[in-house]
């Protein structure tokens, strides 16, 4: 970018070409391609440690394929193993990203979490990479990570949100049409991400349709309303 000459239009008249010295500001339609090009760098470093076996990722599926970053927008995953090997590798893999991109890495915000790891040896880590510790289940995008998606209270967050929603809008002054239009908006927002990822119990599916039925026929009314008809007709 600074190879190239601008020059200013004051008055309708052009200026004496110079040189930009600034780069691209917050905002520039080159921004993200520029920060995907950054990004695409670090993934290029965790690549060649582990091709020189200094990091060690997790094998996944039956072809046991090695992942060791996951990467989406802003947000960056490590997975290695619990070894301080693959701790310091981690971090001077950071440090030379920060000398070599520019950026920095704020240590503070990171967190860290083991899975099947003692506290002592999570808490060691934490201290070398100078981070935060994180418990499980976390969340990520949304979703808990690390719940039991068969019990009830993984689904919990679902239900309040639901009724939350509900609890907003005044049914009474709804027509029946209307009604129905916002409960198939809710399950397309609210459920459908969890339920695209995980099995839902059958008596949460049942908590969800009660919920929906009451604001349905008793406009959100707390006593128990008369369905006047079948659900699945509805």
């Amino acid at each position: 970018m600074e190879s190239a000459s601008v020059s200013v239009l004051v008055n309708e008249s052009p200026t004496e070409e110079f040189k930009p010295s600034r780069g691209l500001r917050q905002g520039d339609p080159l921004a993200p391609i520029l920060f995907l090009v950054v990004a695409e760098g670090l993934v290029g470093i965790v690549r060649q440690a582990l091709k020189v076996k200094l990091l060690t990722g997790l094998k996944i599926g039956c072809k046991e394929i090695e992942i060791c970053i996951l990467e989406f927008a802003d947000d960056t995953l490590f997975l290695c193993e619990d070894t301080l090997n693959d701790v310091l590798t981690l971090k001077v893999i950071l440090r030379g990203f920060e000398l070599a991109s520019g950026l920095k890495i704020n240590f503070h915000k990171s967190k860290l979490a083991g899975i099947n790891v003692q506290s002592n040896t999570v808490e060691c880590f934490t201290k070398t990479l100078n981070c935060s510790q994180m418990g499980i289940p976390f969340k990520y995008l949304g979703i808990e990570v690390g719940g039991n998606p068969r019990k009830k209270q993984f689904w919990e967050p679902v239900l309040n949100k639901l009724k939350a929603r509900l609890s907003v809008w005044k049914g009474r002054f709804l027509s029946l049409a209307g009604r129905s239009c916002l409960i198939n908006s809710v399950l397309t927002v609210v459920p459908l991400y969890y339920l695209s990822l995980f099995r839902a119990p059958e008596s949460v599916c049942r908590r969800i349709i009660k919920i929906q039925t009451s604001f349905l026929w008793g406009w959100g009314k707390v006593n128990k309303p008369i369905s006047w008809v079948s659900w699945k007709d509805v």
